[in-house]
């Protein structure tokens, strides 16, 4: 018998299972409201994280992030200034990137990767070394150092980033010299590490087996600098061949194809394929330091022909 009888008029029970009978179509109504609830709860999830995931264009543009960044940050011996790029409206936490600057470089050559990576969830550290000629195995120091100085960040008393940096997902990424920094650093530091993005390296006679983190070294093909015969090529071939590795050989491109554009400077970076090596650049990132599994389609599926006309040549080992 229903609770309640047609044209509002009380049914006749007794008032302990009508009781009981209230209490268990309240019980009902409210579970299946609860239930209800949790179902457009995982389905506005489910959508969320559907529809914030960028298509593979967007990562070579600027991302969802506003960027913020300061250069107040203590004194490290082994680099001199340094700007820390960060996303300033980014609930969760993020990981780091530290990024060296080439032979007679100085960190406005790398200031669109802070920008670019920052924008798209990253804690980015563009670091001078301590002299413009500063060697390869001395970036790999200040990489690492700015590596430890991120960490840092995360716990300093006054820290604008105080407990937003994952510590234990830590990338770096060089140009040139830098760029042979960032190998020399995985080589003996790869337990510290999540990615290396080395561009356009710099680093005669060298042996990078013992590198073990995900390396995406970037080249150009008419690098007259660091000749590919003699640097990048011998780089990526010296790497484990199990390693997940990828070289991208940007079609025409010079030693500078990732350098920032620079007021009276006349190194003719090919800003061009920014939008190319920034795409594949944070896709990595985002594989392996964020280990988000959603990039791994972008990072190794066949490119878009459109890409695939602007590089010489193209290998990964997945």
């Amino acid at each position: 018998m229903p609770d309640f009888a047609p044209s509002g008029v009380f049914s006749y029970c007794d008032p302990i299972v009508f009781l009981h009978s209230e209490v268990v179509r309240n019980m009902r109504s409210s579970l299946s409201a609860k239930f209800l609830l949790l179902i457009l709860l995982a389905a506005s999830v489910s959508f969320a994280q559907t529809s914030d995931r960028p298509d593979r264009e967007a990562l070579g543009r600027p991302g969802p992030y506003q960027v913020a960044y300061y250069s107040q940050l203590p004194d490290v011996p082994e680099f001199g200034a340094a700007t820390l790029y960060f996303p300033a409206n980014k609930g969760d936490d993020f990981g780091g990137v530290v990024v060296s600057p080439g032979f007679y470089e100085q960190q406005e050559n790398m200031r669109w990767w802070g920008n670019h990576l920052a924008s798209h969830g990253y804690a980015v550290l563009t670091i001078d070394t301590n002299a413009l000629t500063d060697d390869p195995s001395m970036r790999a120091d200040a990489l690492m150092a700015g590596v430890e100085l991120l960490r840092a960040e995360n716990t300093r008393m006054g820290s604008t980033l105080r407990g937003k940096i994952l510590t234990d997902r830590m990338a770096v990424m060089g140009h040139s010299m830098g760029g042979g920094g960032a190998l020399l650093a995985a080589n003996e530091h790869s337990d510290e590490l999540k990615a290396i993005i080395p561009f356009t390296p710099w680093q005669p006679n060298a042996d990078f087996s013992s590198v073990s983190v995900p390396t995406l070294l970037i080249a150009g093909e008419i690098d007259r600098i660091a000749p590919n015969a003699e640097h990048s090529r011998p780089h990526y071939e010296s790497l484990a061949a199990d390693l997940t590795k990828m070289y991208l050989e940007v079609k025409g491109g010079n030693h500078f194809i990732a350098n920032s554009e620079v007021e009276n400077e006349r190194l003719n970076p090919n800003t061009d394929v920014h939008d190319l090596v920034g795409t594949m650049a944070v896709a990595w990132l985002k594989l392996f330091v964020d280990e988000d599994e959603f990039y791994r389609d972008i990072v190794f599926s066949e490119m878009p022909q459109a890409d695939k006309a602007r590089l010489s040549r193209v290998e990964f080992t997945e």
